[in-house]
């Protein structure tokens, strides 16, 4: 399924990346920023969330360092579980596969343009809950 995650914590941002290449940091973008920065193929199988605009490129744990203050960023598919993402079994919440405890954070509750995402335990606030808006339900102008 193609779409975006909109930011709780400021619905006019969504998850997106620095750049379109291998390493590029996740980070908070505006909503109106070009698609190829925001645009994700989330595969619920898998757990693969792949950036729209490439078919190998997918968000996965810097270094594959599970722990708190990890960055996320762009990888060229590697089949590793730092790569794999459940967003299935709680609402809201983009939990790694390998250890559910840890949860996609936008750093320090950070709401500005570029804000890097990182790797934190989880603890329900809403710098770490995400909604995901399949691009069928997506408009011009949407609000939400």
């Amino acid at each position: 399924m193609i779409g975006i995650f909109k930011y709780t914590a400021k619905k006019d941002m969504v998850l997106g990346i620095s750049d379109q290449q291998t390493g590029a940091k996740a980070v908070i973008l505006p909503a109106s920023s070009p698609l190829n920065k925001i645009l994700w193929s989330v595969d619920d199988r898998t757990g693969e969330i792949v950036l729209a605009a490439s078919e190998e490129l997918l968000l996965g744990i810097r270094e594959d360092r599970m722990g708190s203050g990890a960055a996320i960023e762009l990888q060229v598919r590697g089949n590793k579980a730092t790569q794999r993402w459940d967003l299935v079994s709680s609402r809201r919440f983009i939990k790694s596969k390998q250890n559910p405890t840890f949860v996609m954070d936008s750093y320090n509750r950070g709401t500005n343009p570029g804000n890097p995402i990182i790797l934190f335990e989880f603890n329900g606030s809403e710098a770490q809950q995400w909604v995901f808006v399949p691009m069928d339900m997506l408009t011009a102008n949407s609000p939400e």
